[in-house]
């Protein structure tokens, strides 16, 4: 692991007070809301880079919030997706990227809708996350007792699972009351990533110039949600835990 290149906005807070769920929670919406900008950078095969770039950094700040260190082997596999993988997604992208140019208003509409539904998705992937890292009633946390390959196959079964209506709306409607916002954030992350090759290490360098920048724009989307949030059930969310939990074999702690 890179000993500066991944410093600023992630390693930051590992400096909050363990098992602080207020810095959790903050650490969460800030990362659901970034990854949720990447299907409006404009920049073909970058984007499935980015999101990467931005699920680690969400798992390995929520970690260290919970005063959890995570090694290497850890990171990758509490972060993996199960997805199509970079081949598939790199043709896409290269037969749908000319079309946009084509049917601009059409793919505008289905890149915010796109966005709205990644952020839902993210965060409760995040939640989850969280969730297993912490130590509960001087038990052990889901991730020390099961490992990270079995608590992430967990987690996105839970999330494959778990309705997302609740969330959406709430998302949605910060979204719809923060275009201007979200478009200014994707924009100067379009701006950075252009000067980078489309590599991992190219992206994390173009995301790190501006991270500072970026954080102080979207303080404003995240305080929204936050508010918006609230609205959602509990239930909503104790459900998710107890499917975790279930899944992994453990009674529900609540």
């Amino acid at each position: 692991m890179r000993t500066g290149a991944l410093v600023n906005m992630a390693d930051r807070q590992e400096l909050l007070k363990a098992g602080d769920e207020g810095a959790q929670q903050h650490v969460l919406l800030t990362y659901a809301v970034l990854t949720g900008l990447t299907p409006l950078i404009p920049v073909p095969l970058v984007d499935d880079l980015v999101k990467n770039y931005f699920r680690k950094r969400l798992v390995r700040s929520l970690a260290a919030s919970a005063g959890r260190a995570l090694s290497a082997e850890e990171l990758d596999a509490l972060a993996s997706e199960r997805e199509g993988g970079c081949l598939r997604g790199c043709a896409v992208a290269v037969l749908v990227y000319p079309l946009k140019a084509v049917f601009r208003k059409i793919f505008y509409f289905l890149e915010w809708k796109r966005a709205v539904d990644l952020t839902s998705r993210t965060y409760h992937f995040g939640y989850l996350v969280g969730h297993a890292v912490r130590r509960r009633e001087g038990a052990p946390a889901l991730l020390d007792t099961h490992g990270a390959r079995a608590v992430n196959e967990a987690i996105e079964a839970v999330c494959r699972e778990a309705p997302i209506k609740p969330l959406e709306s709430a998302v949605g409607g910060t979204f719809r009351k923060s275009k201007n916002v979200l478009r200014a954030a994707a924009a100067l992350l379009s701006r950075s990533l252009r000067r980078q090759p489309p590599r991992p290490e190219g992206v994390a360098a173009a995301i790190e110039s501006v991270e500072p920048e970026e954080e102080r724009e979207l303080q404003p989307v995240v305080t929204r949600l936050q508010s918006s949030l609230a609205s959602v059930p509990e239930e909503h969310f104790r459900a998710l835990r107890e499917s975790l939990e279930a899944r992994l074999g453990r009674s529900p702690t609540g």
